[in-house]
């Protein structure tokens, strides 16, 4: 058995970025919605995007796709996104 045990966050100290303040509510705003290329990801963003705007009043929603998971956004759904939206998820689903 090995002497270390690894942390699963992937670094040890702080972040040198703080996180981003969390809304106070989702009501009125407009989220992006990241598709990161998983099988049925895009059936499981339909859903999501329906409960955001029924149940939480999400204003809109802005829908991207990255080219696989391992892959960024790219440059310009990231512009998108930073200009437009209030919010992002980023979602997996298999």
């Amino acid at each position: 058995m090995a002497d270390d045990m690894l942390d699963p966050i992937g670094y040890s100290g702080k972040a040198e970025k703080a996180l981003a303040p969390r809304l106070s509510s989702l009501r009125g705003v407009t989220l992006a919605l990241v598709d990161i290329g998983f099988p049925n990801s895009n059936i499981f963003l339909d859903r999501v995007e329906t409960l955001l705007k029924d149940r939480y009043g999400v204003a809109e929603v802005v829908r991207h796709a990255k080219p696989s998971p391992t892959r960024v956004v790219n440059p310009q759904a990231r512009q998108d996104i930073v200009s437009r939206c209030q919010g992002l998820i980023e979602a997996v689903s298999s």
